[in-house]
Order: C-alpha cells, then structure tokens, then sequence
C-alpha cells in the first residue's frame, strides 16, 4: 500500500519512514483527508446536518412528525372510544395544542443541543412549524379567526425556544480558548453559580412579591384584558363562539403566570425556588379570593391552582436561565492597592 510523507508530500511504496525527511510515513488515504482541501470539503459536505440550517431541518422534521403522529394517535383512541367529537371542543383544542407544543419542545432540543444559539434555532422552528400548522388548516377548511392567525405562531415560538433552552442547558455547548504558549497560562477561575442549587440561596422577597401580584391580577382580570384588546382593536379582532373567549382568557392568564414568576426568577441563582415561592403565594390568594365567591366551581379552582404553581415553577426556571445574575467587579481602592 502506498504511504505519503506529511511533509514534502511524497509517496513511497513499502517504507515506513521518508528518506529525505526522516518522518514516519501515512496512509495516502488519512494524509489525503487532512492534506487535500478537495477532500475536506466533501467531508464538510457529508456533515451537513451538523450545521445550524441542517439541524433545524432536522427539528423541524421531527417537531412535524411527532405532532402530527400525536394527533392521529390520539385520534384513533378517541375512535375507539366512541367520542369522535372532541376536537371541536375546548378540552380538545387545549389537548391539541399541548401535542404540538410537546413535540416541539422536543425538536427544539434536539436542534439546541451544543449550540451557542439554541434558543433562537429553536425559536425559528416553532414560528416555520405555526405557519405550516397555519396552512394545513387552512388546507383542510378550518375557519381561522384573527386571533387564531396571529397567537398560534407566537405560541409555537415559545414553545420552540423553551425547547432550544431546554437542549442548551442540558447538552452545554462546548467551549473553544486559545491558549497562548509564550504565556503562563492563568488558573480558570471557577464558574460562578455551579455550585448552588436551585433550591438553595435566599429567597428574595421583593420580587417575590411583585410576581405575586402580576399572577394574581392576571388571573382574574384575563377577561377584562381581552375585552380591552377587542375594543382597542376597532373591530379587526373577532371572537365567533364563547369556546374561543375562554381558550384566549386562559392564555391570557397564562401568560400572566409566566411573566410574573420570570420577573421573580430573572437575576437570581435560583430561580426555581423564586418561582416556588410565587406559586405558592399566588395559588394561596386565588383560593382566598375564590372563598368569597359564591359563583365559583371547586373543580375549576383546583386546576387553576394547579397551573398557578407548576407554571411559576417553569416560569421561574425560565427566568433565572434567560437573565442570569450579572458579576459585578469590585474597583480596587487606591489606599488598598
């Protein structure tokens, strides 16, 4: 087998080493893939989907696979059942739109695992998978209503970039340093925060507080703010049934929830314990509040409970990884040194 020397080039047919040179000789085929640019290149091109565009093809296509796998799945049960009805109702559009979001948590973490970037590739796929999911149905005759055109792409968005955070933080991307030889190389300092929890550390109040209050006024006054939104909107946004008012309110709501806990969490170590705190505060106050009406259902305050605290559970996470504290370097005094 012809052997390539790595410096002058030069092959030579049964020699372990090169006469002129006195280096020990390669393979042609290992020498050629590191040597030729011809041959890097179709190594470059044979790893496509190790580029940002290729692996949010590949999330994109796997967030489509999974959410309309999901729907038929569910479908085929809810045949089996006897209840072929369920997606005109409300407990039916949530499900589907948990299906779709599930499946691109996944895509987007798929896609943001070791990237630098992983919240914005995921993000790019939730808002292309909620304008193909815009187009299937208007293909198949759906009747979208402005509220639907314009919210269901925002949604899945959030929901890929919750995906891309989620691969992020779990698979971190690698670091690259350029270390300088003629240097000493300094001592890398410990990475600030690695060794708190998320539950550990204080609990800060004020914000604790504030997020409180942002939860609780937007969980019952999440009516109020979309009859705003509809008189701000002189007519160009509709609601055709009443099963479409309440699905808005509960995002409302549930928006509500997330950015009162991510204002908790956000430049804390411990953002989950902030976001603890919230749902339990503002799950606590709702249920007061609720007490007092003599028009409430136990069964609906029990679930709002419930989404009240897992939500500022994750909104708090969100927070705290979206906005980490920032490290505030301390000048050295001139009578010190």
């Amino acid at each position: 087998m012809s052997m390539v020397c790595p410096q002058c080039q030069r092959g030579f047919d049964q020699r372990l080493s090169c006469p002129d040179c006195g280096v020990r000789l390669l393979f042609q085929l290992a020498a050629a893939k590191s040597s030729s640019p011809a041959t890097s290149a179709f190594a470059d091109d044979d790893n496509w989907q190790q580029t940002p565009w290729g692996r949010m093809l590949a999330g994109l296509l796997l967030a489509q696979g999974l959410g309309y796998g999901f729907q038929q799945m569910m479908t085929a049960g809810f045949l089996a059942s006897g209840d072929a009805t369920v997606w005109t109702t409300l407990w039916g559009i949530v499900l589907l739109h948990l299906a779709q979001g599930l499946s691109l948590i996944i895509g987007g973490a798929i896609c943001g695992a070791g990237q630098q970037k992983g919240t914005t590739y995921g993000s790019l796929i939730g808002l292309v998978n909620g304008i193909i999911f815009l187009m299937v149905q208007r293909h198949t005759g759906d009747l979208l209503t402005e509220i639907a055109v314009y919210c269901q792409p925002i949604l899945h968005l959030a929901f890929g970039a919750l995906g891309g955070l989620i691969g992020t933080a779990i698979w971190r991307p690698t670091l690259n340093f350029a270390v300088d030889e003629t240097k000493d190389t300094p001592r890398p300092r410990p990475k600030l925060g690695s060794s708190f929890r998320m539950l550990d550390g204080p609990v800060h109040l004020t914000r604790v507080l504030m997020g409180i209050a942002i939860v609780v006024l937007g969980v019952m006054w999440s009516n109020v703010i979309l009859e705003f939104a509809l008189r701000a909107s002189d007519g160009k946004l509709a609601l055709r049934s009443h099963l479409q008012a309440q699905l808005v309110s509960w995002e409302i709501a549930g928006l509500a929830i997330l950015f009162g806990s991510g204002l908790a969490g956000a430049c804390t170590y411990n953002g989950m314990k902030q976001g603890l705190c919230v749902g339990l505060g503002a799950s606590m106050v709702f249920a007061g509040m609720q007490l007092g009406n003599p028009n409430s259902l136990l069964e609906k305050t029990l679930m709002m409970m419930l989404s009240i605290f897992f939500l500022s559970l994750a909104g708090g996470w969100f927070g705290g990884q979206l906005l980490p504290p920032l490290v505030v370097r301390r000048r050295r005094s001139i009578l010190t040194g």
